[in-house]
């Protein structure tokens, strides 16, 4: 069926993105920056994912839309997964502890962690999704090209960390996260068509303080209203749970202080 066939171009381009040949190291221990063939094997996946916005835009079948979108939004984190993972680039908070655990071993599940990767997100329609990934693609493909044309290793691990937050920071903002940019996480700059973070409500009570003092190491401050208190509930907790997995060499709130961050997120919470 005509379809079908459709459905499974899409899907073979799809592996072709995720077997693509593997990006060896030049040594045993794990070089800061790619070389010159790693980088043209970078520049080859992105290219791929380019594809996959122009075969969304060239098709007017929902199924095979779907598709193509699942495709690559997951193709993207693969290849967040695979910078982060090869030469160590992303926030320190994001990188384990354990210095057994690899340069750049993350529990995040974008990242190759523990978990399924980040869903689509949810009502994403086929032409706002291909423009913005069409957007951001092509800021990518600019910064692969500076990385390109660096020679120094240490511009070019720089400029490597800069792409890595790009696409970071972009996919957060797709996923309805752009205020974590508000406080300038990661330095970098707000995410395209996010509002900034709000000021907590009661800022000299015991629980804004703390807020502004533990959850700014990771990301700007949360606004209460984000969030349902029942939903602040399993969000905490499961903040609690990732900074005492020690993912992160970061200052651990109490347990007293847990419940007092969460008992001022849920008094202030969207109703």
């Amino acid at each position: 069926m005509p379809g079908s066939s459709r459905i499974s171009s899409a899907l073979g381009l799809a592996l072709l993105v995720a077997f693509a040949p593997e990006i060896r190291a030049e040594s045993p221990a794990s070089p800061k920056a790619p070389n010159d063939a790693q980088v043209r094997d970078l520049a080859r996946r992105l290219d791929a994912m380019s594809r996959q916005v122009d075969q969304l835009d060239a098709t007017s079948d929902d199924a095979l839309r779907q598709t193509l979108m699942q495709a690559q939004w997951l193709a993207m984190q693969d290849y967040m997964g695979l910078i982060h993972s090869r030469w160590g680039a992303g926030a320190p908070w994001l990188v384990a502890s354990d210095p057994q655990a690899g340069p750049g071993a993350s529990s995040c599940p974008m990242l190759g962690g523990s978990g399924a990767p980040w869903a689509l997100p949810e009502g994403v329609s086929a032409k706002p999704y291909a423009d913005q990934m069409r957007a951001h693609l092509r800021t990518l493909h600019e910064q692969m090209a500076a990385i390109a044309k660096a020679g120094d290793p240490a511009e070019r691990q720089r400029l490597l960390q800069q792409h890595w937050q790009t696409m970071y920071r972009d996919l957060q903002g797709m996923r309805g996260l752009g205020w974590m940019w508000g406080a300038g996480l990661m330095g970098g700059a707000p995410a395209p068509g996010s509002e900034p973070a709000k000021p907590l409500p009661d800022p000299d009570s015991a629980g804004a303080k703390l807020v502004s003092s533990y959850c700014v190491q990771c990301h700007a401050t949360p606004s209460p209203q984000l969030l349902t208190g029942a939903q602040w509930e399993h969000v905490v907790r499961r903040m609690h749970v990732r900074i005492e997995g020690r993912v992160t060499p970061i200052r651990t709130p109490s347990d007293e202080e847990m419940k007092t961050i969460l008992a001022y997120m849920k008094r202030h919470a969207r109703e």
